[in-house]
């Protein structure tokens, strides 16, 4: 079966997420939300991962087994979800996230946001190095709205950007802009990054650290 780059509909978006949080997959698989952000990551990435690889960190499994019709179209959906995300990209479209770009919880005292940016950031501490083998500032300035939301980092200065709301909101807001502008930054080196305003805060220059979570 031929995989199209078609973006998902409601349905199928609606399908995926159920699945990912039945009991046919691991505790540790990573919900619609987190998914998301690593594929966009994974899109992003400056060195490409065997497929094999990467749906094991997604489903927490090793190996993923293709075992029955519902999880090989399971599986068809995320690699669906990933082609159209990686077209997205390298068209110069903008990414939808699938949640609002905020840190206020929602009225499960859930942000999905935060989970989103787990996801995303999962995948970078699979590669860390290589992420930051080059111009590892201009990365690190890319990454500060990302680290933010993810809550992953004790540093402190993030902490303190956390104490102003309105500041962590506009750099959420940059999130699919920052996008755009790390994929480029890893295919054509020699530009700087069209956004770069989380870097104007005076906090970036820093590399991601952090214990890896779904």
């Amino acid at each position: 079966m031929s995989i199209t780059s078609d973006p998902l509909t409601d349905s199928q978006i609606d399908q995926l997420d159920a699945y990912l949080l039945s009991d046919n997959v691991q505790e540790e698989a990573l919900d619609y939300i987190a998914l998301h952000g690593y594929l966009c990551a994974l899109a992003i990435s400056p060195a490409p991962i065997p497929e094999h690889e990467w749906l094991e960190q997604v489903m927490a499994e090793t190996p993923v087994l293709e075992n029955g019709p519902e999880r090989q179209e399971i599986l068809n959906l995320i690699r669906q979800e990933f082609a159209f995300l990686r077209e997205c990209l390298e068209s110069d479209q903008d990414i939808d996230l699938p949640c609002d770009l905020t840190l206020e919880l929602d009225q499960e005292d859930d942000c999905l946001l935060e989970y989103w940016a787990q996801g995303f950031m999962e995948l970078i501490f699979s590669q860390e190095d290589i992420w930051f083998s080059e111009q590892e500032e201009d990365v690190a300035e890319c990454l500060l709205p990302f680290m933010l939301a993810a809550k992953l980092d004790e540093d402190e200065e993030l902490e303190e950007l956390r104490l102003q709301p309105e500041f962590c909101q506009q750099l959420c807001e940059q999130i699919p802009e920052l996008l755009q502008d790390l994929y480029l930054l890893f295919r054509v080196p020699a530009d700087k990054p069209k956004g770069g305003s989380a870097g104007k805060s005076g906090k970036s220059g820093k590399k991601a650290s952090g214990p890896r979570q779904h």
